[in-house]
């Protein structure tokens, strides 16, 4: 088994999966639609309420800053 990340965001990334999504349900390919551990773990933190709260831009880039 291989894992391939694919960008989506990118032209060629969009026309690979839209070729990809031809072959969903054959048994020599599964794509998957679940997010990637780092978003899983944003989620989480964010039903938690582990979240920075500012005020404005200014406030959001002096918490990042410090």
């Amino acid at each position: 088994m291989g894992t391939i990340t694919i960008n989506e965001r990118t032209s060629k990334g969009k026309s690979l999966m839209e070729f990809l999504r031809k072959f969903e349900g054959e048994n020599f390919i599964t794509i998957e639609k679940e997010p990637n551990e780092e978003t899983r773990q944003a989620i989480k933190d964010v039903k938690k309420g582990n979240v920075t709260k500012t005020k404005n831009v200014a406030d959001l880039m002096a918490k990042l800053n410090t």
